[in-house]
């Protein structure tokens, strides 16, 4: 199992929602933003840099009709229990915010593009939810 934060933040292209971190970003650095708030996502952003890997930008890149597209999104492994534990907090922060968050899970993220003991980067299939509904 897979699983994956997403809001209706923006979407990083046509069908696919982005995550926690931009937003998490987003509103660490907005001054309207109660700083209790701000300071609890700087906290949060700074345990993800130093314990959670970031795949190179390479690991996103699919060819599909001769060019390069950033395809591939990012899933947490379902055994990565502290990761997850964490990301509940961020989005719970999020929410506090005013940014609603969905949690989604599957068993068919798409084409495994890349892969380490905490998630994946996967392009999705049809399948695959990544739109907040």
């Amino acid at each position: 199992m897979y699983i994956r934060f997403i809001t209706p933040w923006w979407q990083v292209r046509r069908g696919v929602h982005y995550g926690l971190f931009g937003p998490a970003y987003d509103c660490a650095r907005d001054m309207d933003v109660p700083e209790v708030l701000r300071a609890a996502l700087w906290e949060e952003i700074g345990w993800f840099n130093a314990n959670l890997p970031v795949p190179r930008r390479g690991c996103f890149l699919v060819k599909s009709r001769k060019r390069w597209r950033s395809d591939g999104i990012c899933w947490f492994v379902d055994d990565a229990r502290e990761m997850i534990a964490h990301a509940f907090v961020m989005a719970w922060l999020l929410r506090e915010c005013g940014v609603p968050v969905t949690k989604v899970a599957t068993h068919r993220p798409g084409q495994i593009l890349y892969r380490d003991d905490y998630q994946i980067v996967a392009k999705p299939e049809a399948a695959t939810p990544t739109t907040w509904h």
